[in-house]
């Protein structure tokens, strides 16, 4: 007699595959415990029709707009100083209920790299300061690895509120916050920006390209806005902590992107 299929165990599985295709793993090597477990779960499932229609989104495909618009309202803030104040509460999106405090950004207003991180974390929140906790340690050893502290990097966000428990913020709050941030990158005008996370990579680049996708190149970043730059920025998108922590395989993978960067540092 046939077992009725473990309904969590589906939904786990499910997460899993989700959050590995977002990385952009495609496929796993077949050892025999997978397929054990794969046959297993075949004899345990209801037969399905084989001509039921499946309909698959394309999550490579590329939006229409490929400049980011700066907002001219923001043209006079001369410093970010200015921006912070511009701010203010800030209560232009849902954001402004989930947060505790805007974190803004820390670091050198002369910064030749400036992070981006997605969003801030519960501790970020909690003590007004960008990237804190075990993610923070890991990225001061990062830093101290190529050379950097803190004090000479900029440190910020796509958006500039915690989103609670939400994965990531929403489109319209991201889009409320993205002039910000662009002021931010016009006044410090640094020379490589690290995007660290997927949403911040895809919104940047302009892409839904997986982050594994996109990583371990520069872009240029000019050609992706609309107003002309004074210096050429590039853009490099890497890896969180926090997924480093989580997955201590893919520090390889960081550790070459920090590399890439030291080096067109060194070379500006």
């Amino acid at each position: 007699m046939k077992k009725p299929v473990d309904i969590e165990i589906i939904n786990d599985i499910s997460r899993i595959i989700k959050y590995h295709t977002d990385l952009g793993i495609k496929e796993y090597p077949l050892t025999p415990g997978l397929e054990h477990f794969l046959n297993k779960m075949k004899e345990s499932s209801p037969e399905q029709p084989e001509n039921k229609p499946r309909h698959r989104l394309d999550k490579t495909s590329e939006p229409r707009e490929k400049k980011h618009v700066f907002d001219p309202g923001l043209a006079e803030k001369a410093t970010l100083q200015d921006v912070m104040e511009e701010i203010g509460d800030c209560q232009r999106c849902p954001l402004c209920k989930t947060r505790r405090n805007i974190v803004f950004g820390h670091g050198s207003a002369a910064a030749k790299l400036l992070i981006v991180a997605d969003a801030p974390g519960r501790d970020d929140d909690k003590n007004s300061a960008p990237l804190q906790g075990d993610a923070g340690n890991l990225l001061d050893r990062m830093l101290t690895a190529i050379g950097l502290s803190r004090e000479e990097v900029y440190i910020t966000f796509l958006v500039k509120c915690f989103p609670g428990h939400r994965a990531k913020p929403r489109e319209n709050e991201t889009k409320t916050c993205l002039p910000f941030l662009f002021r931010q990158i016009e006044i410090i005008c640094p020379s490589v920006i690290c995007t660290m996370g997927m949403l911040a990579a895809q919104t940047m680049l302009h892409s839904r390209k997986s982050l594994f996708q996109l990583r371990g190149r520069f872009y240029n970043f000019n050609d992706l806005c609309s107003s002309e730059l004074e210096e050429k920025i590039v853009l490099m998108p890497s890896l969180h902590p926090e997924l480093l922590l989580e997955n201590t395989d893919l520090k390889k993978a960081s550790w070459k992107d920090l590399q890439m960067i030291q080096k067109k540092l060194q070379n500006t």
